[in-house]
């Protein structure tokens, strides 16, 4: 077990206060978690049944209500703990409780790939149980939460939740998952590009947020770039590169795609780069397959193909006849076509499926389908691997072809 995530946990209590408020970041003293936290140690835990067969339990106790039983060698994820009870999920059987002693902890085993697959990890209960069930799979995971203002100072987005990072990054932490921060820049830092003693700060916070979560590295999204200041971006994030990876750190860099971006100079700013389509701005298809290959094209000739993420967008837009978009998940997306009673259709050119509500709005997602072409691409071109927009939003079957 990480015991960097450990501290994170026992720290959650002061939430960072002092650096995620903009301060000095002093060394934060580590607190007794509440009881509800003392169990994220064993959360996604490898174990084997020991004994003959064991009843699994509604709740941690004896009197709990009966679902189940799981026999001998039956292999499973150890999801919770209280007292001397373990939650497990067997891979095949039923989810419930069982007493300790009936189980045997094992170290996860992960098979080693160049290929990665990185989920942008937005927290509640759709996003978390697809880290359960898929885990296996992820490479790693990227929980948001975090943004980079204009002068460098690192912050916590308002609906961050120290519990719900807490639980994902345990999880990821006994997978023996890569762990990044998410920080957002969503301007551009022009103050923070300027003063040298700024950006020494803020590479201060940096480390000091990976260190106290128990982080591999971070992942910094990056939604905009002036031109006139894309070199001194860069520039810094070369320097972050550097002082990070000294401490044996990574840095990802997810930029979009845009025909003014130096992706040659971009390059040497972190260890991967993530590559984004752009949103439409109107009715259409998220990432239209000729423009993710056009896409590629350009920008693999720019920099190597094994350092580049293609990041896919897992649910969907439903938008109005005023242009108006929402996102939905791929299980609403299903749940609005039942609804209307709409006929899901294919456009052949574009790789991906669509629908027309009878409200007149049209509504384009992404499915098992038009996935499996991006996997494609990325394989073509020889990709380092696919990012998971919104883990959590997808449809569930792409994992059997991931």
């Amino acid at each position: 077990m990480n015991q960097g995530i450990i501290a994170a946990v026992l720290s959650i209590l002061f939430y960072l206060t002092s650096l995620l408020s903009g301060g000095q970041g002093q060394a934060i003293q580590p607190a007794e978690p509440p009881v509800t936290q003392q169990s994220y140690t064993v959360i996604g835990q490898a174990g084997t049944v020991v004994a003959d067969r064991i009843t699994v339990r509604h709740s941690p106790s004896a009197d709990g209500k009966p679902l189940g039983t799981v026999s001998r060698n039956t292999s499973l994820t150890i999801l919770d703990q209280s007292g001397s009870w373990y939650k497990i999920r067997p891979r095949l059987g039923t989810e419930g409780w069982v007493p300790d002693f009936a189980v045997a902890v094992r170290d996860v085993q992960r098979q080693e790939t160049d290929f990665r697959i990185l989920g942008f990890y937005p927290g509640g209960d759709e996003a978390y149980e697809s880290l359960i069930e898929n885990g296996a799979k992820l490479s790693g995971i990227a929980p948001l939460g975090w943004r980079l203002d204009s002068y460098g100072q690192l912050s916590a987005d308002p609906g961050f939740a120290p519990e719900e990072v807490g639980r994902s990054l345990y999880f990821a932490g006994n997978q023996k998952m890569d762990t990044f921060a998410h920080v957002q820049v969503g301007a551009s830092p022009s103050p923070l590009l300027s003063d040298e003693k700024l950006q020494a700060d803020s590479i201060r916070q940096f480390l000091a947020v990976i260190s106290e979560w128990g982080l591999k590295g971070a992942l910094v999204d990056i939604d905009y770039i002036l031109q006139a200041e894309q070199q001194e971006l860069f520039e810094f994030l070369k320097t972050l590169k550097a002082k990070l990876g000294q401490e044996g750190l990574t840095v990802i860099v997810a930029l979009p795609w845009n025909e003014n971006i130096d992706y040659e100079l971009a390059a040497e700013a972190g260890n991967y780069i993530v590559l984004k389509a752009n949103a439409p701005d109107q009715p259409g298809p998220l990432t239209p397959y000729p423009e993710a290959r056009a896409m590629l094209e350009e920008v693999t000739s720019a920099l190597p193909a094994d350092k580049i993420i293609l990041a896919v967008t897992t649910g969907g837009t439903a938008w109005s006849e005023a242009g108006s978009p929402v996102s939905l998940s791929h299980r609403e997306v299903l749940e609005l076509a039942a609804q209307e009673g709409a006929s899901i259709k294919w456009d052949a050119n574009a790789k991906t499926p669509y629908f027309q509500c009878g409200s007149g709005r049209r509504v384009w997602f992404e499915n098992r389908y038009s996935i499996k072409y991006k996997l494609d691409l990325a394989e073509e071109f020889g990709l380092g691997g696919l990012a998971l927009k919104n883990l959590g939003e997808e449809d569930s079957e792409i994992w059997a072809r991931l």
